[in-house]
């Protein structure tokens, strides 16, 4: 019986339309009698190493993976010679299939001796990787487009993972997380984590216990990811149990103290500066516009000339495109049309921003210069102590929407700062931006008297 098999990389694309070219999976499509199998070879490829050839006149080194490249299959590395191996052992079993027969065979007696002959027997292994913990945790990082903080977030979250995993000697899947091990994770980061001790060997570590807001951000992020994984991988027919919740495992709360954002005046002090260095001009010019507009960073450096019209920014905050898109609407004050006049950036951006990183950098260096250095009590991140510390030594990019929205608290209703900042009705986090002053609570008071 006439038969054909192509070889191809499977065609895949990510969130964005692009296709993926790491780990592509290598598969036999393969024709006869009017019918049509696709076959998993069992190994990935990147598609740089995988040579396709011309469709209407292959030579003998088409579809096949280049020489001295390498493959993967589940999580080992596979040489070339080796995958080329299984394509001719597959074009060999199916010469052997159809020779002679009249009728055409059963898919699954197909599927079963190509099984057998790859050495496939049980291919739910290979197949497993796909729906693997940390597979599908580098998945979400690859199809999901998150901010560069956010992105970083999520990595140290893995780190988190494969490090309680080492420490615990146990292999992390989605199985084996239960209400028990996530318990037992959270005791890991209360007095077991780990990091090397500075100015010390490589290998010598000091316990590095986690405060309790990092802790919560580790667990709460673990669960963003599980409820993106459960959604994902439904989608394929797989279903993964759920270990969060009332009736499970609670992520432990986030602790606060009361916000630390720098006052009008201090603002004001910023923006009047006389700076040498064009750097800090510039760090400057962009802190204080993100005060006057209350947007996250991650927002700011993505507007545009065309975000505003007749003197108004208009935009969709990012953490709120998948869920409930909030439209967002700030009118520009005197100031902040000055700080735009002084630029005209070529691909229309609003300023010249940097990386996330420097920015912050920058921002402590500039408030020195400026010595905006006034000392203020917070809790400290790891012991959950009270502490006092200088303004400028934990000033931050997100120092500037705090400054936005506490600047406004009290003076005009909280659901008009909220359309400017785009938080969403009923926000938790809305609340930590801003202190209620004895001076509130006692016009609120004379207000009943």
């Amino acid at each position: 019986m006439k038969h054909n098999v192509t070889f191809k990389l499977e065609l895949r694309k990510d969130k964005e339309g692009n296709l993926i070219e790491k780990k592509v999976p290598l598969i036999a499509f393969i024709t006869y009698a009017s019918s049509k199998l696709i076959y998993f070879t069992g190994y990935r490829i990147d598609a740089a190493n995988w040579k396709q050839g011309n469709k209407k006149e292959p030579t003998k080194t088409d579809q096949q993976v280049f020489k001295n490249k390498t493959g993967y299959e589940g999580n080992r590395i596979v040489q070339y010679n080796e995958i080329n191996d299984r394509i001719e052992l597959i074009k060999a079993e199916l010469t052997k299939i159809f020779k002679p027969i009249t009728d055409a065979p059963v898919v699954n007696e197909i599927r079963t001796k190509l099984d057998q002959v790859c050495k496939k027997s049980d291919p739910a292994p290979i197949e497993q990787e796909r729906y693997d913990f940390f597979y599908m945790f580098d998945k979400l990082l690859r199809v999901e487009k998150f901010s560069f903080d956010r992105t970083k977030h999520f990595k140290s979250v893995i780190n988190q993972w494969k490090r309680y995993e080492a420490k615990r000697n146990i292999k992390i899947t989605f199985e084996a997380v239960t209400v028990d091990l996530l318990n037992d994770f959270e005791k890991y980061l209360k007095e077991e984590s780990t990091k090397p001790k500075a100015n010390n060997k490589p290998d010598e570590q000091v316990l590095s216990p986690k405060g309790k807001n990092t802790i919560h951000k580790i667990l709460a992020m673990t669960r963003a990811f599980w409820n993106w994984a459960k959604k994902d991988l439904k989608q394929k027919g797989v279903e993964i149990h759920y270990p969060f919740g009332r009736e499970a495992y609670t992520i432990p709360g986030d602790q606060y103290s009361k916000p630390i954002y720098i006052t009008k005046e201090e603002r004001n002090i910023l923006f009047s500066a006389k700076l040498d260095s064009e750097r800090l001009q510039r760090v400057r010019d962009i802190f204080v516009f993100q005060c006057l507009i209350g947007a996250r960073v991650g927002d700011l450096c993505k507007l545009t000339r065309a975000n505003i019209q007749n003197g108004i920014l208009t935009y969709i905050p990012r953490k709120t495109k998948e869920g409930e898109p909030v439209l967002v609407n700030v009118p520009l004050s005197k100031n902040a049309l000055e700080i735009l006049s002084r630029y005209d950036m070529p691909d229309g951006r609003l300023l010249p921003f940097i990386t996330d990183q420097r920015y912050n950098t920058y921002l402590k260096e500039l408030f020195r210069k400026v010595e905006i250095n006034r000392t203020v009590t917070r809790l400290n991140p790891t012991t959950g102590e009270p502490e006092q510390i200088k303004i400028c030594d934990i000033i931050s990019s997100h120092g500037a929407r705090r400054s936005f929205i506490g600047n406004l608290y009290g003076n005009v209703d909280s659901g008009i700062i909220s359309s400017m900042s785009g938080h969403i009705k009923g926000s938790k986090a809305f609340g930590r931006y801003f202190d209620v002053s004895p001076e509130l609570q006692r016009l609120a008071i004379d207000l009943i008297d």
